[in-house]
């Protein structure tokens, strides 16, 4: 059994790290020459730089090898490519194997999260997500982590555990696929807030409302929504947004810094210089307040990063101050 993780960023030159323990990894890039890069360097100088991989990791450009049906497949690419993946894959006959997704994003023009886009275009597959608190460097320079497998197949939970499972990442479980997907992309917008407040110099005195009102949307969005809120208060919801708002290797909240330091919204992605998914999400949610949904910390974030707010100090407290506790 070989696992194949597509992506060669950050998170995904990660996992295969992490998962090269006791299988073997095939890292999938769209560019041959950085497969032949990382294969010479056994470094991936671009996105983990420092860290030397196993090797047990083969990169290769992307569909070099056919995966079999037993192999475990990692999506860990943009979520706004998921789509275009997941269509790939069931040309290239890559259709009943076990697929991880680690992105965290749902489509901004239809809500569908990417569980419901895999198992659209990819019926056959069986289907599990992977996330929770997980700083990446953190992870590539031996520190340990958990993080939460998510899928309605319990054998396929146990069954990943036991592949996966290793000595720096440990997993719990979870059924709330749905909620776990939901958690993973809001967090995002909030830590781009903690950045926000970070740039103005601001502690963690409003590090800790803005993350409590954070959790506070979070369950008001998944209400509305329909989807169980228990999965808010567990790791894949507040220990995933700690992480994330706290973590000085978080890219949201890096983006967040960026903007209240001056920078324009494309000159801090360039700046960053990885995808940002809270700033893919902030266009969800501008979707969501036309059903009048109260969600003001989440809404103010969305207007700061694409509307020109004149004064974004201003903007975030006069929102943290006038939002209600509950």
């Amino acid at each position: 059994m070989k696992i194949y993780v597509i992506g060669a960023g950050n998170w995904g030159t990660t996992l295969a790290q992490l998962f090269s323990h006791k299988n073997k990894v095939h890292l999938w890039t769209i560019d041959k020459a950085e497969a032949d890069l990382i294969n010479e360097k056994h470094e991936n100088i671009h996105f983990l730089p420092g860290i030397k991989l196993s090797e047990n990791i083969i990169v290769e450009e992307k569909y070099s090898s056919k995966p079999e049906k037993d192999d475990v497949i990692i999506l860990a690419v943009p979520s706004r490519k998921m789509d275009d993946l997941s269509k790939e894959l069931a040309q290239n006959g890559i259709d009943n194997n076990i697929i991880v997704n680690v992105s965290k994003g749902v489509r901004h023009t239809t809500l569908e999260t990417i569980s419901e886009i895999i198992k659209s275009n990819l019926p056959n597959v069986r289907f599990c997500n992977l996330t929770g608190p997980t700083i990446s460097r953190e992870l590539a320079e031996g520190l340990p982590a958990k993080a939460i497998l998510a899928s309605d197949d319990i054998s396929l939970l146990f069954y990943l555990q036991d592949v996966l499972e290793n000595p720096l990442l440990k997993f719990d479980f979870s059924r709330d696929v749905e909620g776990v997907e939901l958690c993973a992309s809001l967090k995002g917008l909030i830590a781009i807030a903690v950045g926000i407040a970070d740039g103005f110099g601001y502690k963690t005195n409003v590090f800790g409302l803005i993350i409590t009102y954070g959790l506070q949307e979070f369950t008001k969005v998944m209400t509305f929504l329909g989807v169980p809120t228990k999965t808010v208060y567990s790791i894949a919801g507040m220990g995933d947004l700690i992480t994330t708002s706290l973590s000085e290797n978080s890219r949201n909240r890096a983006f967040g810094k960026l903007l209240a330091q001056g920078y324009s919204r494309d000159e801090a992605l360039q700046k960053v210089g990885m995808v940002v998914e809270g700033v893919s999400m902030a266009k969800t949610v501008q979707k969501l307040a036309k059903f009048n949904l109260s969600i003001p910390l989440i809404s103010s974030i969305a207007r700061i990063i694409f509307d020109d707010v004149p004064d974004v100090k201003k903007e975030l407290l006069d929102t943290i101050n006038n939002i209600s506790g509950e």
